[in-house]
């Protein structure tokens, strides 16, 4: 009990300043920026201080504050400590844990934000999520690789569905990758209930903005979020793979 007062804020201050560092790709990657550019208001352009990318900073120009930011990175400070506090008798879960969540939650913030999920941030977490398996343990690693292969044929059996329902994709090729990825992190022993979880998310937020009258049947959900949602969870609550 000792040990968890004392470790779990600097899981959250860490989380805190990772999530900086996961706003500010999301941030900068669809807009071609280079990472280690001056931060500037999202609104105005001005420039901002150095320091602003970790703590969030009204511009003084328009008086904007980045609220985005601010509740990226307190929701990846929470979900850090709360992978630490879950496996804190397992460092090595902890350490695959958290690294997934900030893959994840970097997948999730790019395509809520812009309808996107790139190469460049599935391949890197479908490769350390079966990498790291084989830290754990052969059977790990068989039981990722087995997981990552059903979520990529579980997704591109709904690809081909919606192409002969719609006569259009339902879904994206970047989400047959990322059900690959997610099957990768929580093995195939999670894969469904990831997937469950992502999945039922959604369906409620499609229920609430129809009801709504905010989108339509054939408006673009962030599907992608959802799953990268559900996965944390799952996560969380059974593990990795």
């Amino acid at each position: 009990m000792e040990v968890a007062i004392v470790f779990l804020p600097i899981a959250a201050l860490t989380g805190f300043a990772l999530g900086a560092l996961v706003e500010l790709t999301a941030l900068r990657l669809p807009s071609g920026q280079p990472l280690l550019a001056r931060p500037a208001c999202p609104v105005c352009q001005a420039p901002l201080p150095r320091w602003s990318w970790l703590i969030p900073r009204r511009c003084a120009f328009c008086r904007n504050f980045p609220r985005h930011q601010l509740l990226s990175q307190t929701a990846i400070a929470v979900l850090l400590a709360a992978a630490w506090w879950r496996f804190l008798a397992d460092p090595l879960q902890a350490f695959r844990v958290s690294l997934s969540i900030l893959f994840l939650a970097l997948i999730a913030r790019i395509d809520w934000a812009h309808h996107l999920i790139y190469l460049v941030t599935i391949i890197p977490a479908l490769l350390l999520g079966l990498l790291l398996t084989l830290l754990a343990s052969p059977a790990a690693f068989l039981a990722a690789l087995v997981g990552s292969l059903a979520g990529a044929l579980l997704f591109a059996l709904f690809y081909g569905l919606g192409w002969l329902l719609y006569r259009r994709p339902a879904l994206g090729s970047g989400d047959v990758l990322l059900a690959a990825s997610i099957g990768a992190l929580t093995g195939w022993q999670h894969l469904l209930h990831a997937l469950a979880l992502g999945m039922t998310a959604a369906a409620l937020a499609a229920v609430w903005l129809l009801a709504r009258r905010r989108a339509s049947r054939y408006s673009y959900l962030p599907y992608g979020s959802y799953l990268a949602g559900g996965t944390i969870l799952a996560l969380l609550l059974w593990g990795p793979a």
